[in-house]
C-alpha cells in the first residue's frame, strides 16, 4: 500500500503550497496605520532611502505652531517604484514636498505615504516632470 503515503504527501504538499503565499504577504498588513484619519504633511526631505522592503521619506514638518517634527513614511519597495521612475536620485536633502500619510496609531511620527507633491501641488512623476531645483538656504 504504498499509495497511501504518496497521497499525503503529495496533499500536504499541495497545502503548503497553497497557503505559504499568505505567510509571505502576511507582512504587508495595514493593521498599524490610521487609514480613516490621513493627515497632510508638508515639509522638507531629509533624507530618501532606496531600499528594500520599502522606500522610506524622512521629512521635517513644522505644525501650526511652528514645532518641527522628523517624520518617518514609506512607501514601495524598489522594484514597483523604480517602473515609475524613482530613483536613489529622486529626492534629495532640502526638497520641499507634500504627501499624504495614513499615520501610526500609535502617534508616532511615521506612517505610510501616498499621493507625493512638490511644493507647489505637482505631482512627483519621475518619468513626466523633473524636480524643482531645491531653494537656497541662504
Amino acid at each position: 500500500m504504498r499509495t497511501k503515503p504518496i497521497f499525503l504527501f503529495s496533499l500536504f504538499t499541495l497545502v503548503l503550497f497553497l497557503t505559504n503565499p499568505l505567510v509571505v504577504f502576511a507582512h504587508h498588513s495595514t493593521a498599524a496605520y490610521d487609514s480613516e484619519n490621513p493627515v497632510e504633511l508638508a515639509g522638507t526631505v531629509v533624507e530618501w532611502k532606496f531600499t528594500n522592503p520599502h522606500c522610506i521619506i524622512i521629512m521635517s514638518v513644522a505644525d501650526a505652531s511652528g514645532t518641527v517634527t522628523r517624520w518617518s513614511v514609506e512607501g514601495g519597495n524598489t522594484a514597483g517604484i523604480f517602473r515609475n521612475g524613482w530613483t536613489p536620485e529622486t529626492l534629495k536633502p532640502g526638497d520641499e514636498i507634500i504627501v499624504t500619510a495614513r499615520p501610526l496609531r500609535s502617534g508616532a511620527p511615521a506612517g505610510n505615504f501616498s499621493n507625493p507633491r512638490w511644493k507647489d501641488g505637482t505631482p512627483i512623476a519621475p518619468k513626466a516632470t523633473k524636480a524643482p531645483k531645491a531653494q537656497s538656504q541662504n
